[in-house]
């Protein structure tokens, strides 16, 4: 199987991946579907404009993988409530991962991601994850992984789909910041 990393770098801009296990490793997988895919997408910059705190921001793409955002950002933890998207959207400038869910997703598929979240390896620059998982009610599906400029969105959990997209992913955003957040 030729790894996501060399696919992605091969083919640029969009991706499936299949959620249903296969492959080496162990995935960590949500409800059991074997016509479960993740799209892998690039997505086109909106900016990475500061803007004042408490500011309504309007994105272009959903999620959004860039844009306007506040000029302080998420703690690197997972969230229960709802962090809003210009928190994060700093975050990924500063090459962060963030991991999200509907709040209406299947429990199931919450535990995964979670499960996956908790036992992401450091990041090797910061000596922590450098990511963050948080419920987004704006979601147009299930889940979303996204980093600066690129997404991983599904409707189940793959394990190794993730780990291999943080891997090519993070740490790719314009500024490279590993002080954890001080929101919310």
């Amino acid at each position: 199987m030729v790894g996501i990393p060399r696919v992605l770098a091969a083919a640029g801009v969009v991706l499936l991946i299949g959620c249903g296990g296969g492959g080496g490793g162990s995935p960590v997988n949500g409800p059991s579907d074997p016509s479960c895919s993740a799209v892998v997408t690039s997505v086109a910059n909106e900016g990475w404009v500061h803007v004042a705190e408490g500011s309504v921001v309007s994105y272009r793409a959903n999620p959004p993988a860039s844009g306007p955002h506040y000029p302080v950002w998420a703690r690197y933890q997972e969230h229960p409530s709802a962090v809003a998207r210009p928190y994060w959207v700093h975050n990924l400038e500063h090459g962060a991962i963030v991991f999200l869910y509907r709040p209406d997703a299947p429990p199931p598929v919450v535990a995964a991601l979670r499960g996956v979240f908790q036992f992401l390896p450091n990041d090797p620059a910061c000596g922590h994850r450098r990511a963050l998982m948080t419920p987004d009610p704006l979601l147009p599906g299930t889940t979303a992984v996204v980093a600066a400029d690129h997404l991983l969105a599904a409707e189940c959990v793959n394990g190794e789909a993730i780990r291999d997209f943080v891997t090519l992913y993070r740490g790719r955003g314009p500024e490279q910041v590993c002080q954890d957040g001080s929101r919310p």
